[in-house]
């Protein structure tokens, strides 16, 4: 099966590579109907983009061979594109600088390859270009080579309150994440349908709260603070995508919830969950919260306990 599983998306990317290359005319001798090659515009580029740059360095950013570079830098020079100055890091090297001509053909070349890129994407609406410049924004990503889900943590935006259509995604993550980890039923998912539809008959903005985490505009992470009587609250819905767990979003949405709850001044904070969440009961004690209840429950196709975990406002919260 995994062999299959890598088979058919190795055939996909292989696939994809064709595709860009071709569009792009990435195989064409002359970029952009230049005396130059992609390869030769891609270290004008590189060079125009640094103040200042070693011929060694090139190499090692770009990955090119060192004696197939010294060729082509050398050819650049006769042609007057470059120029090589004293570097002044290190006086037994030197830097590489584009000349006047060079710096005139590379926004030339700029120029071009903006309407080139324009004309890809004049086709497409707003939401399309938008979809293709996030993906390719994960490509870059994922093919990084300091690639760690830190990365993509980093192009997190958080924000408060709910767009169209939010809830019923957030019933899709929840419905799937848990069939997937924890082998919960259909069941599960129509208790959560239950519970936002609870939750929006009685929503009041000035009081019930909901904070996501989205990765290029796909939500990632979710937890919302709902008032219940005698001052008190209830955290629901918290969950990260799995990709994404361990880089401080979890923790991010926890603290800006109980954040909101001290500042509303109410005495207590509660949330109910399962003893299979044990990373997450982690990350609850880790700020406070305490057990304060358990029962057995037979649900969602398992045999679990039900946990209540509470947080007393009386002090300020770390």
């Amino acid at each position: 099966m995994y062999f299959y599983f890598m088979k058919k998306n190795i055939h996909q990317i292989r696939r994809f590579n064709r595709f860009y290359t071709s569009y792009l005319g990435l195989l064409n001798n002359h970029f952009l109907e230049s005396p130059y090659s992609l390869s030769e515009v891609r270290v004008l580029y590189e060079i125009g983009e640094r103040d200042s740059v070693t011929a060694q360095q090139l190499s090692d950013l770009l990955n090119l061979d060192k004696g197939y570079l010294s060729r082509m830098i050398k050819d650049m020079m006769k042609n007057g594109l470059l120029a090589k100055v004293p570097s002044a890091a290190d006086g037994r090297a030197f830097d590489l600088k584009l000349t006047e001509t060079g710096e005139s053909l590379l926004a030339s070349l700029k120029e071009k390859q903006d309407g080139q890129i324009t004309s890809f994407v004049a086709r497409l609406n707003p939401d399309e270009q938008q979809l293709l410049v996030n993906s390719m924004s994960t490509i870059e990503n994922l093919l990084s080579a300091n690639y760690t889900n830190q990365l993509l943590s980093e192009q997190v935006v958080y924000e408060e309150g709910l767009k169209p259509g939010d809830i019923g995604y957030l019933i899709y993550l929840h419905g799937i994440l848990y069939a997937q980890e924890e082998g919960y039923s259909d069941n599960f998912e129509a208790y959560v349908v239950k519970t936002f539809y609870d939750f929006l008959g009685c929503y009041k903005p000035e009081k019930d709260k909901v904070w996501l985490a989205r990765y290029n505009g796909e939500i990632v992470g979710c937890i919302a603070v709902q008032s219940r009587p005698n001052n008190e609250a209830q955290i629901r819905w918290f969950l990260v995508r799995p990709i994404l767990r361990g880089t401080g979003i979890g923790k991010k949405l926890l603290e800006t919830a109980l954040s909101y709850c001290q500042q509303s001044s109410l005495d207590r904070v509660y949330l109910m969950t399962t003893d299979v969440q044990k990373k997450a009961i982690v990350m609850y004690k880790k700020v406070g919260f305490e057990l304060t209840a358990s029962q057995e429950l037979k649900q969602w196709g398992q045999v679990l306990h039900e946990e209540r975990y509470e947080l007393v406002l009386n002090h300020k919260i770390a």
